[in-house]
C-alpha cells in the first residue's frame, strides 16, 4: 500500500462538529433567554460566571483529551496500517467513547440530583454545554492543524 492518508471520513465528522456547535449555541442561547426571564437577575449573572469559571477550570483538561482523541483519528486516517495498529487505535476509540459516556452521564445524574435551585440546574447545564462545545472546537483546530501537518 501506498504511504498517504485519506482524509474523507474525518472531514465529514469536523463538518458535522461544526453543525453540532451551531445547535450547542443555539441551545445555549435560548435557555440563556429563558433564564433571564424567569429568575431574578442576579441568579441569571450568578449563573454565568459560575459556568465561566468552571469552563476556565476545566478548559485544559477537555483541550488535552480533545487533543488527544483528534491526534489518533487522525492517524487512523493513514492508508498503510497493520491490522495490528487499526485493532489498538479501534481499542483507543472505544476507550475514548466510554469517558466521553461517562462524562455526559455524570453531568445528567448531577443536574438530576442537583437542588432543584433554577441557579445550580443552570449553572450545571450550562458547564456542560461549554464544556462540549470546547470539546468540539479543540477537536475541529488540532484536527485541521494535523490534516495541514500530513498532507
Amino acid at each position: 500500500m501506498a504511504n498517504g492518508f485519506d482524509y474523507t471520513r474525518l472531514k465529514r465528522l469536523i463538518t458535522i462538529y461544526y453543525v453540532v456547535q451551531g445547535f450547542l449555541l443555539v441551545l445555549f442561547a435560548a435557555i440563556a433567554f429563558w433564564l433571564q426571564s424567569q429568575a431574578p437577575q442576579q441568579v441569571f449573572i450568578n449563573s454565568l460566571i459560575r459556568a465561566v469559571v468552571a469552563q476556565i477550570v476545566l478548559f485544559y483538561p477537555v483541550y488535552r483529551f480533545a487533543a488527544h482523541e483528534a491526534k489518533r483519528e487522525v492517524s487512523s486516517c493513514s492508508t498503510s496500517l497493520s491490522k495490528d495498529t487499526l485493532l489498538a487505535l479501534r481499542r483507543k476509540r472505544v476507550t475514548g467513547d466510554i469517558v466521553k459516556a461517562a462524562v455526559f452521564i455524570f453531568f445528567l445524574v448531577f443536574i438530576l440530583r442537583a437542588p432543584q435551585v433554577p441557579g445550580a440546574q443552570f449553572s450545571i447545564l450550562f458547564v456542560f454545554i461549554l464544556m462540549t462545545l470546547c470539546y468540539f472546537q479543540c477537536y475541529n483546530f488540532v484536527a485541521r492543524r494535523q490534516i495541514k501537518a500530513n498532507p
